[in-house]
């Protein structure tokens, strides 16, 4: 032993500055620091506190499921530890820490001063490089703690060196090569590369649209939507270009098509960390790692740089040049190793973290292929999957049986698995077994587990979900024992309430061999809930305490509560995006999202169908719920989803993408299956002129038009002096609706005033039966229909209708409840769902006009006993009701026949209704 000074690297009180103070602070980053500091200063169960080393916090992401995870860098007496010295503290919302990852161990070093100078140390370094050396970095000295700790030289060699692997028959690959040299004996200790790379074969996804960005006359491959992402000529370095928006040729080997493929790839795969987990760009800050297309080279890297600014990844052709390397998956491959490289720990290469950081790859590059379901690429779990590299027509990898890809990497995790690629395997099965299970049925692939048991699996996007967030506990030195321990930390803070994920995770790790560690978490939850199923049902049959579903066969009563919980969503979105979700920009994406996850995660399949408006990127959600009915008939609702730019739209039309995606989650938690298959919609680019509903028809093939039998829209169904309107009333598809409201004893009218100015109109243009239900806009109700309906004559259906006034309290609670209501009846009667008796709608007992459903509808009765409501209520001597007025504590107004006296500021809140305040209106009753 070298001298006898210890070194101890651990956790130290005096470490941290800038320590937050003790109690709740601003943001969800403020609480997750504060408590992670607070955690690192003080004991919290670590051991080996020196008070010589000092940890650097090197960031902190907060996930979108309330969870943050802040990681630290640390140094020992000035020297970084440059493998093994890293910390991952996890918190929840409260700042609570959930738990601590990273090497605690104590070390014993000699002398902390190296024998061996930088100079011998680049050229043992250079030595140990097997190609061509462009340049050398500077040696850095450290301690690597992978194992043994260790002083060392760090080098970084840039250059190509030979590619060792048999199918690659020693062809030079591009190298970021990190040599480890003992600082005392010169013996390399360790080497990682900082390119990592794979093999795939480019192939055309179909006619799509891409985002690009104008530039002088022309148009870049560069979208400023999504964090400026662009592709470039990987020889000139320059950003593809052209002069009319319309790229390439269709081409296997043409440049500009293949920079369309990747843009695709790589458009998709933003939006799925976004929506997914809330990421940010590839480093969770909005940056992105720019795309190079055209080399001259059989494969494919991704380049760990500095900083995540000059990160980039490189596409070439595969070995029979017959076309480029551009696949779906094989993007989502390589950006996947930049995320890995973006998240903590880095990109570890040495030893299992090889394997693992390749798996971690295949697993993106599967997540991203699932998300964006393109019909031109079925999604599955094998990478490469178009690609004879080999000649035997094998795909690269293969997830749910590894022994079946290119190399027959193994399925089953061993001690002693090389730093190379087949290691993947093992954690590519794991991901398999946890997302589809070893005998998922439906058509899917059987996996044969290592232990000869049977798993189920939970689904693709729960477990993504928890992979992700494994990866944001990951430390440098990863193995597969720190990822069963992370991914199993992880299912527990995601999922609270039940142990099915996390018990489903431990079995994949069994079934693929990786043994229990000590200390690892385990899962008990006290007194789970005995249902997850929706409580409300139809009040003819179900309690509605009940948490059982309604019979399938009967219309539910639609919570009108939970309609305007999603309304409360939309608004959130739109103040969090410049006060709306105007067509094509990040309020209306957010707004997509927001419906796209609870279509998900109710079971239908989701696709978004983009389309190119003015140089925009329009999105349409299309969800449809298999296994309902038939896919050749198909019944199908939409409302469009975005707002004007003066203001949220919450009325118009919040209202009608709220009530389309509550009638869309009921139908599917009811079990209903019809004749007919259902289909749901959300348009953008509405408020432009009909472009994305007419968009979306125009890419469907007359054939598939021919199986929509039925189009219901649903266009600012809550109005706040709203009347009942139904798009052309008198047709059969009409004629469903109306027969609706005619059993509530409600009387509807011709929707005049939308006629070919919502969605409903693109539809009809290509011959499909169309119908819908409206609540009014800027017309004016007139005295008779005031008379029928109890609004106000001569005032606006929506007073706001195109201003910034549409938020939240511009919604009538009674019309949306009953437009709710219709919609789940025209649903569930034209897709053939046998139906009971239409619901009397009571989930909203306070209504814009108490006494009756239709206080004139037979205003010329001789027989009051009967029909009591029936007689006109005395004229009121309290001013008249107007919107336009402020209403202060104390006022009385007369409204509907009643007299109403205001117990808050309501501000322009209609008497009868719910506000931001609740209910301010106290109801004196007739006057």
């Amino acid at each position: 032993m070298l001298g006898a000074t210890a070194l101890a690297v651990g956790f130290s009180a005096v470490a941290i500055a800038q320590q937050a103070p003790d109690g709740p602070v601003g943001t969800p980053e403020e609480r997750a620091v504060a408590a992670a500091d607070r955690a690192l200063g003080g004991p919290a169960g670590l051991s080996g506190i020196s008070g010589r080393d000092q940890l650097t916090r090197a960031g902190v992401e907060v996930t979108k499921q309330g969870l943050a995870y802040v990681n630290y860098t640390r140094t020992f007496q000035g020297l970084p530890v440059l493998n093994g010295g890293d910390v991952v503290v996890v918190t929840d919302d409260a700042g609570k820490v959930r738990g601590v990852e990273g090497d605690n161990r104590r070390v014993e070093l000699g002398s902390t001063q190296p024998t061996l100078t930088a100079q011998s140390a680049e050229g043992i370094a250079k030595s140990h490089f097997s190609g061509f050396v462009e340049s050398v970095s500077a040696p850095r000295l450290g301690i690597d703690g992978a194992s043994v700790p260790v002083l060392v030289w760090e080098v970084v060699i840039t250059g190509k060196r030979v590619d060792l692997r048999p199918e690659h028959a020693g062809e030079l690959m591009p190298s970021l090569l990190h040599v480890y040299v003992d600082a005392r004996t010169g013996r390399v200790t360790d080497s990682w590369d900082g390119v990592a790379h794979a093999d795939g074969k480019g192939f055309h996804n179909g006619a799509v649209t891409v985002g690009t960005q104008p530039s002088g006359s022309g148009y870049q491959m560069k979208d400023a939507d999504r964090g400026g992402m662009s592709v470039a000529n990987d020889g000139s370095k320059a950003v593809y270009t052209d002069a009319d928006n319309v790229w390439g040729n269709g081409g296997a080997n043409d440049l500009p098509t293949a920079a369309v493929d990747v843009q695709y790839a790589q458009n998709k795969m933003w939006d799925m960390l976004k929506e997914k987990y809330g990421r940010d760009g590839h480093d969770g800050n909005g940056q992105w790692p720019e795309a190079h297309v055209g080399m001259n080279e059989g494969n494919a890297y991704s380049y760990c740089e500095a900083s995540a600014s000059a990160d980039y990844t490189r596409f070439g052709r595969n070995q029979g040049s017959t076309n480029q390397l551009t696949a779906i998956d094989v993007l989502g491959h390589e950006v996947g190793h930049s995320i890995d490289c973006r998240t903590p720990g880095g990109m570890s290469r040495q030893g299992e973290a090889y394997g693992l950081s390749e798996s971690i790859g295949d697993i993106f590059g599967t997540l991203t292929e699932h998300y964006a379901n393109n019909p031109n690429d079925t999604p599955d779990y094998l990478i490469g999957e178009k690609v004879d590299f080999g000649g035997s027509g094998k795909p690269l990898r293969n997830m749910y049986d590894p022994s079946k890809g290119l190399n027959a990497d193994p399925s089953c995790w061993k001690s002693g698995l090389p730093a190379s690629h087949g290691s993947a395997g093992p954690q590519n099965h794991w991901f398999y077994l946890l997302a589809e299970g070893s005998n998922p049925g439906g058509g899917k692939p059987v996996s044969t587990t290592c232990n000869s048991s049977s798993v189920t699996g939970i689904g693709i996007w729960k477990a993504g979900e928890i992979f992700y967030h494994s990866m944001l506990r990951k430390t440098s030195n990863w193995s597969y024992a720190k990822s069963r321990v992370a991914t199993l930390g992880a299912a527990k803070d995601l999922y609270t309430s039940s142990c099915t994920e996390f018990d489903t995770v431990k079995a994949a790790w069994d079934a693929v061999s990786v043994p229990a560690q000590s200390g690892e978490p385990t899962c008990s939850v006290t007194n789970p809930p005995t249902s997850t199923t929706p409580t409300t049902g139809p009040t003819t049959t179900t309690a509605p305490t009940s948490s059982t579903p309604p019979p399938s066969g009967t219309v539910p009563d639609i919570d009108v509560a939970k309609v305007k919980a999603h309304l409360n969503q939309f608004q959130t979105i739109a103040d969090n995006n410049s006060g709306n979700r105007v067509g094509g920009s990040a309020g209306f994406q957010a707004s997509l999202s927001y419906v796209k996850g609870k279509l998900e995660n109710a079971g239908y399949t989701t696709r978004i169908h983009e389309f190119s408006y003015f140089g925009r990127t329009g999105r349409n959600l299309i969800a449809d719920l298999p296994g309902r009915g038939d896919p050749n008939q198909v019944v199908m609702l939409g409302a469009h989803l975005d707002s004007v730019s003066a203001g949220p739209g919450i009325n118009d039309n919040g209202s009608g993408s709220g009530v389309a995606l509550e009638v869309a989650l009921q139908y599917a938690s009811s079990g209903a299956k019809g004749a007919k298959a259902i289909r749901f919609g959300w348009w953008d680019f509405e408020e432009s002129g009909l472009i994305g509903s007419a968009e979306y028809l125009k890419s469907l093939p007359a054939t598939e038009k021919t199986k929509i039998k039925n189009y219901l829209n649903f266009d600012m169904v809550g109005s706040p002096n709203g009347g009942y309107f139904i798009n052309n009333i008198t047709t059969d598809t009409g004629k469903v609706l109306k027969a609706y409201y005619d059993s509530i004893n409600v009387s509807t009218e011709e929707n005049t005033e939308g006629a070919g100015r919502s969605d409903d109109k693109s539809f009809k243009d290509a011959g499909i039966p169309t119908s819908g239900v409206a609540s009014g806009a800027s017309y004016k109700m007139t005295a008779t229909q005031a008379g029928k309906w109890g609004g106000q004559a001569g005032v606006a259906f929506d007073k706001c209708y195109h201003q910034s006034c549409d938020n939240l309290s511009n919604i009538n609670s009674t019309v949306l409840d009953r437009s709710a209501d219709a919609a789940a009846y025209g649903a569930w009667k034209l897709t053939g769902v046998t139906a009971g008796t239409p619901p009397t709608s009571t989930t909203n007992p306070t209504t814009t006009n108490p006494t009756t459903t239709n206080p004139t509808t037979n205003p010329t009765t001789t027989n009051p006993t009967t029909n009591p409501t029936t007689t006109p209520p005395p004229a009121c001597t309290l001013p008249a009701w107007s919107a336009q007025e402020f209403y202060w504590t104390g006022s009385e107004v007369s409204h509907m026949g009643r007299k109403w006296r205001a117990t808050q500021v309501p501000y322009n809140q209609e008497p009868g209704t719910t506000g931001p305040w609740g209910s301010p209106w106290q109801d004196f009753g007739s006057c």
